[in-house]
């Protein structure tokens, strides 16, 4: 009989959710028609309420319950037309959204939204609900909530229902700001390769110029409070979009006046990992005040630093704006192998709940967004920066002793002239490691003693490259749709 339920449950744990589904999508349209935008924000905090139903917080140990909230989470939305094509975006206070979820969001969408694709993003913030499993009481069960789970869903499908109601004719500019990570964030894994620069996408109102809100893209593991945190927060995202909103108060005076509107934080490329950790010292840039132990005002003085290089650009009225703006989206349901044993277990034990096409097949997606001459690529999971910008090594120790695989890189095949990276887009596998760099036996990277972190939170070595190809691919079309 236990070899039965065994077998059983199996079956269930590897099934294909969303038979037949295949995603390739292709629309565009000329940018002949004027620009229009939405935005709307869902609020996603937990329940703390019931001391019979713990609220499990994902990210860096199990049995870590919360005890207050700190401050909200949101679900965050914005809804982009150009003709007859409308993208919604959603970016989630989140540690990671499975790709099944993001298509159940997508079947529940009123038609009158009018939606040709929706991609949903998560901050990978380990300050919130564990709603991939990993992260309950303990090793053997899972640390969602079904209800709250249902939740984030639902907030999904709202936040993009209003931003779609809420569309009105816009202008947009970009900018690409450079920024030294000094300071900032931290690589905790040889080679060293940063992607530091903070991209932004500003809109505001076609006839009164007033800000409509923004997309910034940057990437850093928003996880500052550190393990021993069990206050829910949205960490250095949440006081970023704070600063832009609201502006930066200084015992109660307002130093910098904020922007207005609605802003969405998308993480980026966070592989390597990069991370705001405790041997990184965040100076507040308008108190002065110098943080290195983990703090929510550590988060603050994080998310104020982006604010003081973000704000100074969007209030410069020399940014060129354009409501001509084409519009186009190509995305594309993928199969990834799944080799990594310690997932695999856990999707026989109930514990990681998501279909498969295949045995050790997972089903993901990749999408490549052009608007205007801002790209976007949708990345399923946690991306190491030299995949996106260069830099892959062939890693002495490494295990495989092979020249790099993921070349050229991404970004320098990405059509445009800002280039934004959509970290944990439309679903979470891990890290994306270069095959060239990946360690799992000794000798290791670099003459390390142990092997790096990284790999045992990945679902495998050739996950990298199978998601480049795609990417590729999806680039190669832009590029000759133009």
């Amino acid at each position: 009989m236990l070899l039965v339920l065994i077998v059983a449950r199996g079956f269930v744990a590897f099934k294909d959710r969303f038979p037949g589904y295949n995603l390739d999508l292709q629309v565009a349209s000329d940018g002949s028609a004027p620009l229009r935008v939405g935005f709307s924000r869902v609020k996603i905090t937990p329940d703390l309420s019931d001391p019979k139903r713990p609220v499990w917080l994902a990210g860096f140990d199990q049995h870590r319950a919360a005890t207050r909230v700190n401050d909200d989470l949101w679900a965050t939305a914005t809804v982009i037309e150009s003709g007859s094509v409308r993208i919604g975006i959603v970016v989630l206070d989140a540690i990671g959204f499975f790709n099944d979820d993001a298509i159940r969001v997508r079947q529940r969408l009123p038609a009158d939204a009018k939606l040709n694709y929706v991609t949903i993003c998560s901050t990978h913030n380990h300050s919130t609900p564990d709603i991939m499993g990993l992260w309950g009481p303990d090793f053997r069960h899972t640390g969602v909530d079904p209800a709250y789970l249902e939740q984030v869903r639902s907030a999904c499908v709202t936040g993009l229902t209003q931003a779609a109601a809420a569309l009105v004719p816009a202008r947009v500019a970009l900018h690409e700001i450079k920024v030294d990570p000094s300071g900032l964030v931290t690589d905790t894994r040889k080679p060293v390769v940063f992607d530091p620069d903070i991209r932004v996408m500003h809109f505001t109102g076609a006839d009164d110029g007033k800000t409509l809100g923004s997309i910034v893209g940057w990437g850093d593991h928003p996880e500052t409070p550190w393990g021993r945190n069990t206050e829910v927060t949205s960490d250095f995202c949440g006081y970023l979009r704070e600063a832009l909103e609201k502006g930066v108060q200084l015992d109660g005076q307002t130093v910098v006046p904020g922007l207005g509107g609605i802003h969405l934080y998308v993480n980026g490329s966070v592989g390597g990992l990069m991370t705001t950790s405790p041997s990184v010292t965040v100076t507040n840039p308008f108190s002065g005040k110098s943080f290195q132990a983990p703090s929510h005002e550590k988060s603050r003085a994080l998310g104020q630093q982006l604010a003081s290089r973000i704000l100074p650009q969007l209030k410069d009225g020399s940014a060129e704006f354009t409501n001509q703006v084409p519009l186009t989206a190509r995305a594309r349901t993928i199969s990834v192998r799944l080799d990594n044993k310690l997932y695999l277990a856990a999707g026989w034990l109930g514990l990681l709940d998501r279909g498969y096409v295949g045995w050790r097949k997972l089903r993901s997606e990749v999408a490549v967004i052009r608007i205007g001459e801002a790209t976007i690529a949708c990345v399923p999971g946690e991306i190491y920066p030299e995949i996106v910008n260069g830099g892959i090594e062939k890693a002495p120790g490494g295990d495989f002793q092979i020249d790099p695989v993921e070349v050229p890189p991404i970004r320098e095949m990405m059509p445009g002239r800002v280039k934004f990276v959509f970290g944990l887009a439309n679903d979470e596998l891990g890290y994306l490691i270069p095959k060239s760099e990946w360690d799992h036996d000794p000798p290791f990277l670099y003459g390390a003693d142990h092997a790096p972190y990284g790999e045992m939170n990945s679902v495998g070595c050739d996950a990298a490259g199978t998601i480049r190809q795609a990417l590729k691919a999806l680039c190669q079309d832009l590029k000759e749709a133009r």
